[in-house]
């Protein structure tokens, strides 16, 4: 089994954040201030926290070694609608992987012939339930793989990922542990080296740091799970339909672990169409959000202190775009209005404090981030992560629809409308602040917030604009 423990490069940046931040806010909390503009920054700032907590010890993962037992692995190929020449590329990928006693089902939720076509061309299982109309969800598709299967393992395959050949003789030497319950690896994703879908930040950081108190989550594909400890939990977790997250969340909480592989088994397409896009990301939100909200990780048995922050910053991250930052929006838009201060006494150490703690924190991020600008689509995205914290608290669960891929970008402004209403206001605000009561300490500091706006708008409203349209 190799690792490495890697803190050093996170360790100086992070310090100077968490130090610039924790100044600002300890003088924010003794200052005459608006006290919801205080419990929003601290908000925001706890975020920050959060992911330097998470994040400062952190296991890189490369390979677990060949498992000398050669146990039965059944492999789950999971398909509804999506484009049958793909899913022929990833068919084909599995059949090439270099171990003897693997059995390959695909399981079909579209019941198409095509799809049964291809896998009797391969020589695989093809199942299709009667009843999926009822349950039109992935989790529901794979717990019938199992009803199916006899395998000591499940190695899990989206329709649109191809499979390394190497992935089972490379990972299920870490499965000499007993009470490891699965191995996540990363994504790989064919797209532009600076798109956003390669989530940096996440593989690099996030899921390196819950790997190192043994809950890195599960990615849905190129995922391999204990059979025995899928038994245990009932299966795949139906209560959501990102069954990767509950699923994780349900094991990791049974007393089960898990290893995140720092490298990627599996690469496919990743949506660039902004509908698309949002579509996907609304849909991990709004179910990230009712895990969050009706399953707190914060009083979760089983975890410990540790584990339960590593499962509280997924879901609190979009409470922070959709929630937390539209407020401060508005609230600066009222400001420059009304001519009403948020920031009462000191106003000049606001300015002092605040944008060299906020600038290092963009720093950090964006460093991490590797250039890809995960942050900036993260919190552009605040309309559709609002809707989706609406949706989680009526506690529906979301209809399943696969995400489209391979769609080439489409010019459509209407999709980015409120984030340009935010900005037009916001200006329009400054403008009239600007012609009504002159130049003010109120002008100046939610002069900041509104470049803060625009820097995070920027990159989705640049998305409805593709650059064959401009």
């Amino acid at each position: 089994m190799n690792f490495v423990y890697n803190m050093n490069p996170f360790r100086r940046l992070a310090i100077i954040t968490f130090v610039t931040n924790l100044i600002y806010l300890i003088w924010l909390l003794f200052t005459k201030s608006n006290p919801l503009f205080v419990i929003l920054e601290a908000g925001i700032i706890l975020l920050t926290f959060v992911f330097i907590f998470n994040s400062r010890k952190r296991k890189y993962v490369l390979s677990g070694g060949p498992h000398s037992i050669r146990p039965i692995v059944d492999i789950f190929l999971t398909i509804k609608n999506e484009d049958i020449k793909l899913f022929e590329k990833t068919l084909k990928s599995a059949t090439e992987i270099f171990y003897p006693n693997k059995r390959i089902y695909v399981l079909d939720d579209g019941g198409r012939k095509e799809v049964k076509k291809l896998t009797e061309k391969y020589e695989c299982t093809y199942l299709s339930r009667e009843n999926r109309e009822l349950l039109p969800y992935k989790a529901a598709n794979l717990n019938y793989g199992l009803k199916n299967a006899y395998g000591n393992f499940i190695l899990t395959l989206d329709a649109d990922m191809q499979v390394n050949p190497n992935i089972l003789d490379e990972l299920l030497g870490f499965f000499k542990d007993e009470k490891l319950g699965f191995v996540s690896t990363r994504q790989g994703f064919d797209v532009d080296r600076d798109d956003f879908n390669h989530e940096n930040l996440f593989y690099e950081y996030m899921q390196t740091g819950k790997n190192s108190y043994g809950v890195g989550i599960s990615c849905g594909s190129g995922v391999i799970y204990r059979r025995s400890a899928l038994d245990k939990i009932g299966g795949f977790q139906e209560w959501n339909i990102v069954e990767d997250l509950c699923t994780s969340y349900v094991l990791n909480s049974s007393g089960y672990s898990s290893v995140y592989v720092s490298q990627s088994f599996t690469h496919g397409d990743a949506p660039t169409d902004l509908a698309a896009i949002y579509k996907q990301r609304g849909l991990w939100a709004q179910d990230t959000l009712r895990l969050l909200i009706y399953k707190n990780p914060l009083f979760r048995k089983g975890l410990n202190f540790s584990q339960r922050m590593q499962y509280f910053e997924i879901g609190y991250s979009y409470i922070v775009s959709g929630l937390i930052f539209p407020m401060i929006y508005l609230m600066n838009i009222y400001s420059l209005l009304a001519n009403d201060p948020i920031i009462v006494l000191g106003k000049e150490w606001y300015l002092l404090l605040r944008i060299p703690s906020f600038y290092i924190s963009l720093k950090m991020f964006s460093s991490f981030s590797k250039g890809t600008g995960s942050m900036k689509m993260w919190a552009g995205l605040f309309p559709i992560y609002f809707k989706a914290f609406i949706k989680a608290l009526l506690y529906k669960k979301p209809i399943y629809k696969v995400t489209p891929k391979g769609l080439k970008p489409r010019k459509n402004i209407v999709l980015v409308i409120p984030q340009l209403s935010f900005l037009i206001s916001a200006l329009g605000a400054a403008f009239f602040h600007f012609f009504h009561y002159g130049l003010t300490w109120v002008l100046a500091i939610n002069a900041y917030w509104v470049c803060v706006m625009m820097y995070f708008m920027s990159m989705v409203i640049f998305k409805a604009f593709p650059k064959k349209t401009l």
